[in-house]
């Protein structure tokens, strides 16, 4: 059994931070009165703010594929913003890490109080290593047809393969 969730990360993000920085630089061009300097100036900042700082903030949730298999959990390690730059800009290259069951410790499943469909859910694994990594369930519980059997059939996938008798919820 292989399960996917999440979107796969791809060139997107460096696309629509190259079309928002020519269509910031072409409009101070037109409101400058055709100053090019000005306009490839601004341009080029609003293509590095929208690259560089605003994607990789939001990264994980929008492009934080990750999978599920009998041995093992494939993600993207996105654990340093330099990670989140390079995968914006190489994301051909990005490579998913994996981690076996047998150096999973214990997860919990990470749920919000709120109703709100935008609030992130994700599972929290607990490695022997001493890190955690944040399985994001957001994109899965927009986008799939049903949802909660995604949910609960990771979550029994994973507390079988850790022989845990409960999960533990957490509410932020």
């Amino acid at each position: 059994m292989v399960k996917v969730f999440a979107r796969k990360l791809n060139w997107k993000p460096l696309f629509n931070s190259l079309i928002f920085g020519t269509a910031i630089g072409t409009f101070i061009y037109i409101l400058l009165k055709h100053d090019l300097l000005m306009g490839i100036v601004v341009g080029v900042i609003a293509f590095l703010i929208q690259s560089i700082i605003i994607y990789p903030r939001y990264l994980p949730s929008l492009y934080g594929c990750w999978k599920i298999s009998e041995g093992s959990v494939s993600y993207y390690d996105y654990s340093t913003w330099t990670k989140r730059i390079q995968a914006i800009f190489l994301p051909v290259v990005k490579k998913q890490k994996s981690v076996s069951f047998d150096n999973i410790m214990s997860y919990s499943l990470v749920v919000s109080k709120k109703a709100d469909k935008w609030t992130p859910h994700y599972i929290l694994l607990k490695l022997d290593n001493g890190h955690n990594v944040a399985l994001d369930l957001s994109w899965n519980l927009l986008k799939s047809g049903e949802p909660g059997k995604d949910v609960e059939l990771v979550v029994d996938f994973i507390t079988n393969k850790l022989h845990q008798k409960t999960v533990q919820v957490l509410q932020v």
